[in-house]
């Protein structure tokens, strides 16, 4: 029986594509005020239309979370649209693939800002708005496996932020555990999104899913199923908690699956896939 979300506000930052068009759109259908924030505009104006085609409810704005200004920017548009936040789910990212020596000081800067960094501005700016929330506020962030359960060769900037999220979200569920705040991330394997296909090429995201012990990679769907359980009441007693969704990856060798990734990553030095 899906959570009923109806008179819920929802922050879905990357809203346009991947795992967040995914995590935005579950929202909606569940009944939910949904707020989709990319530095892309045109990606979310897609999503916005196809939410509130179904009859959901949705606005969408431009923010390059990268930067912290723009981050309190989406939280006060949120608030002046619908009156109030319960949810973020924080699933923006942008760095490029690249191991030491191949990712330049500004691009690993911005990386690690609009993953790590902007966690902290995003909870920060709405910790009043989301202290408030009837039923307790959420703060869900998508990090990563890599960085976390394991590490991936050629994706050393993108593991390094992923892990600083990793322990932000440890630390920063303490600090806001006393206003009813949660605060737990989901860490997924390799997810079949836009950007995974434009790196391995539907062939090979097929060959790495049939690496995956159960036997294919994740969908944008997955991790629209777990934010919906760590947003709703039924996970009121979960916080600085992170949830592994790998299809059990982490848990088997397989160096074929590395092969696999390496061979495309190897033409992705320095580009954000």
């Amino acid at each position: 029986m899906m959570e009923d979300f109806h008179g819920k506000t929802v922050i879905v930052t990357g809203g346009g594509r991947g795992v967040g068009r995914g995590v935005g759109k579950a929202f909606a259908a569940a009944g939910a005020n949904v707020m989709l924030g990319a530095r892309t505009i045109g990606y979310v104006e897609e999503v916005k239309a196809e939410i509130l085609a179904a009859g959901g409810t949705a606005e969408c704005f431009a923010a390059d979370i990268a930067q912290h200004d723009d981050c309190r920017a989406l939280i006060e548009a949120t608030s002046q649209a619908f009156g109030g936040i319960d949810i973020i789910v924080h699933a923006a990212a942008d760095i490029p693939h690249g191991g030491l020596g191949h990712v330049d000081d500004d691009r690993l800067e911005a990386g690690f800002a609009s993953i790590a960094k902007a966690a902290w501005w995003l909870l920060d700016a709405a910790r009043p708005q989301l202290a408030a929330a009837a039923d307790g506020g959420r703060f869900i962030a998508i990090g990563s496996i890599n960085g976390t359960f394991n590490v991936v060769p050629n994706m050393t900037a993108y593991g390094m932020a992923k892990a600083a999220l990793d322990a932000f979200i440890r630390a920063a569920a303490g600090d806001v555990v006393g206003e009813g705040i949660t605060v737990n991330a989901i860490n997924p394997g390799l997810i079949a999104s836009d950007r995974a296909k434009a790196v391995l090429g539907e062939e090979g995201l097929a060959a790495y899913g049939a690496t995956v012990p159960v036997g294919r990679a994740g969908t944008p769907d997955d991790i629209a199923h777990a934010c919906l359980f760590l947003a709703s009441a039924k996970s009121d007693y979960i916080t600085g908690t992170t949830i592994k969704m790998d299809g059990g990856s982490t848990v088997t060798a397989s160096p074929g699956r590395n092969d696999i990734l390496q061979d495309r990553l190897k033409h992705q030095q320095g580009k954000v896939p």
